[in-house]
């Protein structure tokens, strides 16, 4: 059982036209600024920030309860004086904990059929391009965004089709909170991408009873893969779990 916030601000489209043409830099200095506080108070509990749409994230929040959740809320409203709002499903995958989530913030509930927290498990995939800048070297910085985007794109309709979330974490990095089929076929995404895209693919694996040490777990996976690779003492595997 896997637990998914959504996080979203209130109101923000009307408020923002309060502000004039001349307001864009002040909306991204804000989001961004958020984003960093959301990040530090959540993982402060064991919990993991994934970018959404810059007015709101998604969160693995297993193990936090209602009144943790307020308590957070609180602090970033009364900081940036923002209306932001949580809602918290809970489903055997993280796409249906997140239509949980969903239909919480439909019925203006923080969640659907009593409390959540609870044990449970997390499954993240950190996943990178290998060796994207030899790939790309007489491309623009600009043909590389729209390359990596592309791939963005693909990863999320691949996984979403196995009840997995798929995040952009800047960079060459992405993360998927997965499922248990969207575990199992990251072997198969992996050979799919360099098949169709030409690109090649490290993907490390962690799971643990919290957001942020399946994060953690997932990129030591990663770790250990680039590892392996650099030692040349063993072919270098594209999929890799610590642990197994």
């Amino acid at each position: 059982m896997i637990q998914v916030t959504v996080a979203r601000i209130s109101g923000y489209g009307p408020w923002t036209l309060t502000l004039g043409p001349d307001r864009e830099h002040r909306l991204q200095m804000l989001q961004a600024s958020l984003y960093a506080d959301a990040h530090r108070l959540f993982s402060e509990r064991d919990c993991l920030v994934f970018p959404d749409r810059h007015d709101g994230w998604m969160v693995a929040s297993n193990g936090l309860a209602e009144e943790e959740h307020a308590r957070i809320r609180e602090g970033l409203a009364g900081k940036f004086g923002i209306d932001l709002r949580m809602h918290a499903g809970r489903g055997e995958t993280p796409y249906g904990a997140n239509l949980m989530a969903h239909r919480a913030r439909r019925e203006g509930v923080f969640a659907l059929g009593g409390a959540v927290e609870g044990a449970g498990e997390v499954a993240v995939m950190h996943m990178d391009i290998e060796g994207l800048s030899a790939r790309v070297e007489d491309s623009s910085p600009y043909e590389v965004t729209a390359r990596v985007l592309e791939l963005h794109q693909v990863m999320a309709g691949y996984f979403i089709d196995r009840d997995s979330l798929t995040f952009f974490m800047g960079g060459d990095n992405f993360m998927v909170l997965a499922g248990e089929r969207g575990r199992k076929a990251a072997g198969e995404f992996v050979g799919m991408v360099r098949d169709r895209l030409g690109l090649g693919l490290n993907c490390g694996i962690g799971r643990a009873p919290t957001g942020r040490r399946a994060a953690m777990l997932a990129t030591r996976s990663l770790d250990r893969i680039r590892e392996i690779r650099d030692s040349g003492d063993a072919p270098k595997p594209e999929v890799y779990e610590e642990g197994c």
